[in-house]
C-alpha cells in the first residue's frame, strides 16, 4: 500500500465532528520529527491548528474529504 501524501488544499474532518472542515494550507518540515501540516478552519480562517501528517492519515482520527 502506497503512503498517502497530504498536499495543500486537502480537506479533512475530525471523526465525530463532521461539521468542521480543516483545509491543509502548508506542510511543515521539522528536524527529527514527522512532517506536520498547518490547517485552517474552512468557516473561520482565524482558527488554525498544526498536526502531524501521521495523525491526519490515521482514519480513526481524521477523514479526508473528497473535493469536487
Amino acid at each position: 500500500m502506497a503512503k498517502e501524501h497530504i498536499q495543500p488544499g486537502d480537506r479533512f474532518v475530525k471523526v465525530g465532528h463532521p461539521d468542521t472542515v480543516w483545509i491543509a494550507t502548508r506542510l511543515i518540515e521539522l528536524p527529527n520529527l514527522p512532517m506536520h501540516v498547518h490547517l485552517m478552519n474552512e468557516r473561520d480562517d482565524l482558527e488554525m491548528q498544526t498536526l502531524s501528517e501521521v495523525a491526519l492519515i490515521d482514519r480513526k482520527l481524521y477523514q479526508k474529504v473528497a473535493t469536487h
